[in-house]
Formats: structure tokens, sequence, C-alpha cells
């Protein structure tokens, strides 16, 4: 406790006036709160640019976003496996009865088989039968057979089959899967740039509460000189110990929201190696130098524009139709009859061949009811009603994105035009609560609280250019541009 007692008017004046001198010589910390000027740091600053990038290369969520985009691809690569061309072979040793004689015999046929995406299976062979076969049909020459052959659908399965159709939707999914991914990445970065905006928020916050710290301390230091001098009353030395404790309490607090967002900024800073990085350190904190700005209507429409042609939700729902209308494509032509004609020549030569051979038929199967195909047709036909309504509603979704994105931007701007403004204003009337404390027409406790308005005012800037970077990661990643 500080002994209250009578100070002399003349001894009044004289430590008001020294306290004016202290308050003087660190006016130009206070008067730069909020614009602290550029420190050599370690590492340079952390930007938002390298956040991202970090993200994008090594974020665990991208990570596996981009493992199951190409299990998309080794699905596919299933699907086209029905194309890969095809080697049998069979052999058959025969020992039989044939009236009460017993009979013997081999056969030994190999076969490619060729087949395509638009229905014409190609294929060749060789056939050796020896000794007793059963079937005298079969029979070749002592050097065997060796043929050709083609198997030509002409109406179903001509053009599209249902292995084509298989192989066409899984190429279609995979791209589907590089929309999805997109749409991931777009929402983990914006994620990632609203994060790191509240970090670079806190990191300036921090410095702003220990700069008017700064200032307290030293003043009541200068106080604490004058009392023991006895010079000034000790009520004032309270005062003065009071403000203190409380910037001292308001810099803890914002250590505390830094080291909160450090935390959080660390959950996306992921290395090559898969481990999480530490938090960044406060010398790592960029400056706020970026001047907001208004977006003009030209850069609405140009956003709209690119929103429109780049966002994977539009993307996705194009090709989940196409996939829909492979659907549809099979379940026309399975409505058609089978018509096939193979053609299957060949050369049977050796001791007992009979030179060229021929294999040529028809192939023709008409269901009498077709309501299987015609199910499918209409089942395919409403889905893609459905996708039709659902990218109707997702373009002016996107559009109604942009709007309210662009709104943040420029709602954002003018917080930070008012915010300057009132900065601007605090500063004018905390110099004119100095200059009437050195006239001896104002007291501590008004240049006290003239200081806390300054400092309350450099915060609200510091928000509102905040709310604006992150408006302006909001334009971005609802334009497909993050």
């Amino acid at each position: 406790m500080y002994e209250q007692r009578e100070v002399p008017l003349s001894m009044r004046v004289t430590a008001t006036c020294r306290v004016i001198a202290v308050l003087w010589s660190f006016l130009p910390a206070l008067a730069a709160t909020g614009q602290q000027a550029p420190a050599t740091r370690g590492q340079g600053p952390l930007t938002l640019e390298e956040v991202l990038k970090q993200v994008d290369a090594y974020y665990p969520k991208l990570r596996g976003a981009d493992a199951e985009r190409q299990s998309f691809a080794a699905k596919r690569l299933s699907k086209q496996g029905a194309f890969d061309t095809a080697v049998s072979f069979s052999t058959d040793y025969l020992a039989y009865n044939s009236s009460g004689t017993l009979k013997t015999g081999a056969t030994n046929d190999i076969v490619v088989e060729v087949p395509t995406r638009y229905g014409p299976k190609f294929f060749a062979g060789a056939r050796l039968n020896l000794g007793s076969v059963k079937a005298p049909d079969s029979n070749t020459g002592s050097f065997g057979e060796y043929l050709l052959g083609v198997k030509l659908p002409l109406l179903r399965g001509l053009g599209i089959n249902e292995k084509a159709a298989q192989e066409q939707q899984a190429i279609l999914g995979e791209r589907v899967a590089d929309q999805i991914f997109a749409g991931t990445r777009l929402e983990v970065l914006f994620k990632a740039a609203t994060v790191y905006w509240k970090w670079v928020a806190a990191g300036r916050k921090v410095d702003l509460a220990r700069d008017l710290l700064k200032v307290a301390q030293v003043r009541a230091e200068g106080i604490r000189e004058e009392f023991r001098q006895g010079a000034t009353a000790g009520i004032v030395v309270a005062e003065a110990e009071q403000e203190v404790a409380r910037r001292e309490g308001s810099l803890a607090k914002a250590e505390r929201d830094f080291q909160e967002a450090g935390f959080a900024l660390s959950l996306f800073l992921w290395g090559p190696d898969g481990a999480r990085r530490p938090q960044p350190t406060a010398e790592r904190v960029p400056e706020l130098i970026s001047e907001p700005k208004a977006f003009t209507p030209e850069q609405v429409a140009e956003g709209k524009r690119i929103a429109l042609e780049r966002r994977p939700e539009l993307k996705a729902l194009r090709l989940s139709r196409e996939i829909t209308q492979v659907d549809e494509r099979l379940a026309r032509n399975d409505r058609l009859p089978t018509v096939d004609i193979v053609f299957n020549p060949g050369a049977d030569i050796g001791r007992g061949a009979v030179g060229g051979t021929l294999k040529a038929g028809l192939v023709f199967a008409m269901p009498l009811q077709l309501r299987e195909a015609t199910g499918r047709i209409n089942e395919a036909r409403l889905k893609i009603e459905k996708i039709n309504q659902e990218e109707r509603l997702t373009r002016e979704a996107i559009l109604v994105e942009v709007d309210d994105a662009v709104s943040a931007v420029n709602a954002a701007y003018q917080r930070y035009l008012a915010a300057e403004k009132e900065l601007e204003q605090a500063r004018r009337v905390e110099q004119g609560e100095r200059d009437q404390l050195a006239a001896g027409l104002s007291t501590l406790f008004l240049v006290n609280q003239r200081e806390r308005a300054t400092f309350e005012a450099a915060i609200r800037v510091i928000e509102a250019q905040v709310e604006y970077e992150q408006a302006v990661a909001l334009y971005r990643a609802v334009t497909g541009q993050l």
C-alpha cells in the first residue's frame, strides 16, 4: 500500500511534466499501434501461398482422397480386362468301347480369341485329332487343322454391349472421382486459409497488446520514481500499476489466443515424411500490408463465369449424366434381336487331310417381350431428369455463393474503412488528451482510457483486414480458383 499524503502544488506540476516527458518518449510506439515495422525473421514470414502449397502436397485428408481417386483408375483397368486377348488349350486322350472293340484317340485344341469393344470377336486356332475319335466330323489331317474366324453381331451387341458399357462407365467414373477430389481439395484449402488468417490476426493482436503494456510499464516506473522523490501521490502510483496489471491480463489472453490459433494451423502443416509440423512461431507472423479493395460488378460477372466453368460439382453432374446415358444406349440396344454371323475358314493339312474347310452360320434370337430393356430405358430417363434438375439447382446455388462471397468482401471493405477512420480519430483524441494533461487540464485516468480506445480501434482494423482476406479466400473457393 502506498501512503496517501498531501503533495504541494509546485511538486504536482513538476511530476506531471515528468510523466508527460515519459509519455512523449514512447509516443511513437503508441502512435504506431497496428503498424508494426517489419522485423528480421529467421525463416521469413509464413505466407498463405506457402501454407496452401504445403496443404495441397501433404495434408493427410487430401492424400487419402487422392488414394480413393486412384482406386477408380484401378476399377477402370479391371473393366478393360474384359477385352484382354485370351488363349485356351485343351488336350484329351480317349479309350472307349466301340462295338466290342477298344478304340483309342487324342484331341488337341488351341484357340486365341480377340474380343473388341464394338462387338466383333476375332479368333484363330489349331486342332489336331489323331486316332479314333468319337465324332467322325472332328477328324483332322496328320498335321492338323488351322483356322481363322470372326463372329460379327449385326444388331444387338453392335456398337455397344454390356462389357463395353461397363468400361465406358468406369472411364467416366474415374473422371467423376477427379471432380470429387477437386471438391474436397477446395474445401480443405478454404478451411486452411480461414485458419491461417485467424492465426495472423491473433499474432498481430499479441504485438499490439505487448506495445500497449510496454508503454504502461515505463510510465509506471517513472511515476514510482516520482513518488519516491515525494513529487506525486500514492493514488497515482496505484492507478499506474493497476493499468499495468490490466494490460498484462490482456497480453496473456492475446498470447493464449495466438497459441490456440497456432495449434489449429499446425493441423494443416505436414511434411513429406507424413509427420505433422510444429506450430509456427510468432516471428513468422506476416505483416497485414494488403490494402482491401471493393469488388467491381465486372469482377462479379467474371467470377460467375469462372465458377460455372470450374466448379467440380457441375462437372461431376455432367459426367453422371453421361454415365446414365450409357445405360440408356445399352438398354436400347438390348431391345434389338440378336443377329450374329459366324465365318470360320480353315485349312486341314497332312496325311488324310481334306484341304480347305469352312464353318459359317447365322444366329438369330428375339425375345417375345421386352419389359426388362424397356424398364431400364425408363429408369435411365428418370435418372437423367433428376440429374438435370440437380444441375439447374447447383448452377443457381453457385451463382448465389459467388454473390454472397462478393457481398462479404465488400462488407469487410466497408468495415475496414470505418475501422481505419475510427483508429485515426482515436489517435487524435488520444493526442489531444495528452496535450490536456500537459496543460494540467486532464488526468492519467483519461489518458489510459484514450490509449485503450486506440488499442481497441487498432484491433478492429486488424479484424476487418482478416475478415476481408477470409472473404477473398471464400470468393476464390466458390469460383474454383483456390
